[in-house]
């Protein structure tokens, strides 16, 4: 046994082409990697939500479902909070990326598993094993975890939705939240990535990248291109915080 494994995994995009590319770049001169996995939300609230799809489908070899993109298929009828900005940025999102993108959208797979040659996995989903909405928090009682990943089988889960990165061992399971590539909520705004890699006598290990990126130019794309609501999605990505 001496092949080795290697996986980059990025997730929440959130339409930001400036934080993605900046991290495809930096997958690029990590790499090479056998599987490059976008684990989803790749356009809902940012300004180039066509751009940032199209470039997703071109640089991954796996790409996995979020909340956000489930609710521009359904048009947020899945979201029991959903209010009138979000409402207002699914409309907007739905009509930049028409019916053939949104198909694309709807049918993106909800998981992936990635088999080393001893037999252990690392498995990526967007928010945790069981649905797409319920977030794993880095504090999160022992009881509350086991009911979110108790079952899985695997050495590494990989996972975004909460935007804020963190390892954390849970029994033979490692948990890392590999944040989000165009909006990052931990108050660093620098886009965010994992590199996953399997060895013979190490096994799987990870290492959290931060990138920079050009996030004036994304709060420039949300006052220019007409998306809604442009004063608050800048907000967020300049604060980077969920304050």
């Amino acid at each position: 046994m001496s092949a080795s494994v290697r996986v980059a995994v990025f997730s929440d995009v959130h339409g930001n082409l400036q934080g993605l590319q900046s991290v495809l770049a930096a997958i690029e001169h990590h790499g090479p990697f056998d599987r490059i996995v976008a684990a989803g939300d790749h356009c809902l609230n940012g300004p180039d939500p066509v751009a940032s799809l199209d470039t997703v489908m071109d640089t991954s070899t796996d790409m996995l479902i979020g909340n956000t993109d489930r609710d521009i298929v359904d048009r947020g009828a899945s979201d029991p909070d959903l209010g009138d900005k979000k409402a207002d940025s699914i409309a907007w999102t739905r009509r930049q990326l028409g019916p053939e993108r949104i198909g694309v959208l709807a049918g993106l797979a909800f998981c992936v598993e990635i088999e080393a040659p001893d037999g252990s996995k690392l498995k990526v989903v967007h928010a945790n094993p069981q649905d797409v909405d319920h977030h794993i928090f880095p504090d999160m009682e022992d009881v509350e975890l086991a009911e979110l990943v108790g079952e899985v089988d695997a050495s590494m889960l990989a996972f975004g939705h909460l935007h804020i990165p963190f390892t954390r061992q849970f029994g033979d399971l490692m948990l890392v939240n590999i944040a989000s590539a165009g909006l990052p909520r931990d108050g660093d705004r620098r886009a965010t990535w994992g590199q996953f890699s399997w060895a013979p006598g190490v096994g799987w290990s990870v290492v959290t990248h931060r990138v920079e990126y050009p996030y004036q130019e994304t709060v420039q794309r949300m006052f220019a291109n007409g998306m809604p609501h442009p004063e608050r999605r800048s907000r967020d990505l300049l604060r980077a915080t969920y304050e």
